[in-house]
Formats: C-alpha cells, sequence, structure tokens
C-alpha cells in the first residue's frame, strides 16, 4: 500500500512538472511580451532579450526590437546579436525615427524633461557595438557617431558614448583616429566636446 502511495505520488509530480513546462511553453509562444516583462523583473536580461526580440517577430513593434537591442548591447552579452538588431532597427529610418519620438514622448511623461535624447543613446548604442565588433579600423562605427551626432554637441551624444568606450579599452590607435573625426567635424567646443577632446589626447598620446 505505501509502495503504490509513493508510485501514485511519483506520477502526479510527474505530469505536474510536464503540465508546468507545457504551460510555460505555450505562454512563451502566445505571450513573448508578458515573458519578456515577467523574465526582466527576475533579473533574467538575456532572455528578457529573446522574448522581446520573440514580441517584435510576432507583432512588428519596433519598441520590443529596440528593447531587445538594448540590452544584449548594454550588457554587452552578445555583440553580433545586438549588431544585428541595430541594423535591422536602423535600416528604416522614418520607422526609427518615430519609434525614438514616441519613446522620447513617453520617458518625459514618466520622468519629466531628460538631458539626454533617445536617439542619441540608441545610436550610441550601436556605435558601441560596431566598435567591440570591428576587425581592423572602426570606420563604421565613427561613421555611424558622427552622422548622428549635430553640431551643437549636445549631452549624451552617439561620439561621446564611443569615446567613452574606446577610452575604458585604453585604444590608442582608435582613439588618435577617432580624435581627428571628431576635430574635422565642425563640432561646436562645449564643455562636453572638450572634455572628450582631452580624454582622446590622452589616450591616443599614451
Amino acid at each position: 500500500m505505501r509502495k503504490l502511495i509513493i508510485k501514485t505520488a511519483f506520477i502526479t509530480l510527474g505530469v505536474t512538472i510536464v503540465l508546468a513546462f507545457a504551460a510555460f511553453g505555450i505562454v512563451s509562444l502566445v505571450a513573448p511580451a508578458q515573458m519578456m516583462r515577467l523574465t526582466l523583473s527576475l533579473g533574467l536580461e538575456r532572455i528578457g532579450a529573446d522574448y522581446a526580440y520573440q514580441e517584435y517577430e510576432r507583432s512588428d513593434d519596433l519598441y520590443y526590437l529596440a528593447r531587445s537591442f538594448e540590452i544584449c548591447a548594454a550588457k554587452g552579452y552578445d555583440d553580433k546579436t545586438a549588431n544585428e538588431r541595430f541594423d535591422l532597427l536602423y535600416e528604416d529610418g522614418e520607422a526609427f525615427a518615430a519609434l525614438c519620438e514616441q519613446r522620447e514622448e513617453q520617458i518625459s511623461a514618466e520622468k519629466g524633461a531628460q538631458q539626454y535624447s533617445y536617439r542619441g543613446y540608441v545610436v550610441g548604442l550601436g556605435a558601441c557595438v560596431k566598435y567591440r565588433l570591428a576587425a581592423e579600423d572602426g570606420e563604421e562605427a565613427i561613421g555611424l557617431a558622427l552622422s548622428e551626432t549635430q553640431t551643437s554637441f549636445p549631452a549624451g551624444n552617439p561620439v561621446i558614448a564611443l569615446a567613452v568606450e574606446a577610452a575604458k579599452k585604453e585604444d590608442a590607435a582608435f582613439c588618435a583616429k577617432l580624435l581627428a573625426a571628431v576635430q574635422a567635424g565642425g563640432f561646436e567646443e562645449t564643455k562636453d566636446y572638450l572634455n572628450i577632446r582631452t580624454i582622446l589626447e590622452g589616450i591616443a598620446n599614451e
């Protein structure tokens, strides 16, 4: 009798586990946005990024593609995947601009006026990813950062993000190349510009 009870308990437990996994799989397929929020709330960011991408594939909503890219790029989980998702996000200029405008409004509504632009943040991440993946000169990263940085050299622009990334790696050759491009870029000599130029000069001359 005791063996029968134990056997029945194990069978019940096994069925429960199978059903739980089945339910998890079904939710993952039909509601990846909910799974994204759940996994991110648990600190499982890499998994959350993949669920965000699944939701983008399901709904074609660029918000989720951007979210997936941001997580991969900011945390350095997978630069190759991050680069592919950035290129996909960036390729439709009008759609990307609309997304950035929408996100700016959302962020302002939630947190008030922001010093940094969302577009500058995303493109800065994209430039850093391209720099980390660059096998040789990193020209693509420099070109992207400069093309998306206004002459007023606003705070949090892509050039700043790229310069900080290269400076952290103490990449003298790249910093020298970026410095030359920045100096030829016709930017206003704001406090941020002068600080970045000083940082790049310091690394380049080491």
